[in-house]
């Protein structure tokens, strides 16, 4: 197997057990009130996610375990006919959030979320590591599309 897809499934294996015992311990060790880690900012509270991003798709399970699959099928695919290294870092955050995530929804039927910030007296929505993962990836992926884009508007431009 060549180096590049052992790199790739240690660092997934090694994304999703990070993320799998932050929610162990969290599960195991928060109290109903949760952790106030910085008043009025920062904050550990324990809830049980059942959609994705703001409770969208609440209750969904099969809908979202099916999406989750093909979006790791599909970046899987693009990583095996692509030797871009922006896209096999942010397949490797995405891909190790969606897993973490799938998990949850596989074992738990809902998904453990315990990171809690407050912005301007505004409590942001709850989340968890491998939604910080998996947003990342995501960041990275859509620069690494700004930028391939950019550079095939230059390139057309230099042969004109």
């Amino acid at each position: 197997m060549k180096k590049k897809y052992i790199i790739f499934i240690l660092s997934v294996l090694l994304l999703v057990i990070f993320d799998q015992i932050s929610k162990y311990l969290v599960t195991s060790t928060l109290s109903k009130n949760g952790l106030i880690l910085i008043p009025n900012f920062l904050k550990f509270i324990y809830i049980k996610n059942t959609g994705i991003s703001f409770g969208m798709l609440s209750g969904n399970q099969i809908i979202i375990i099916i999406l989750t699959v093909l979006i790791v099928i599909y970046l899987i695919y693009e990583l095996l006919n692509n030797n871009n290294k922006k896209l096999f870092i942010s397949s490797i955050l995405i891909i190790g959030g969606a897993l973490g995530n799938l998990i949850d929804r596989v074992f738990r039927t809902y998904v453990v979320d315990f990171i809690s910030f407050t912005l301007f007296g505004k409590e942001m929505a709850i989340f968890n590591l491998a939604d910080i993962f998996i947003t990342f990836g995501v960041i990275v992926y859509f620069y690494n599309l700004l930028m391939e884009g950019k550079n095939e508007r230059n390139s057309s431009r230099r042969r004109k």
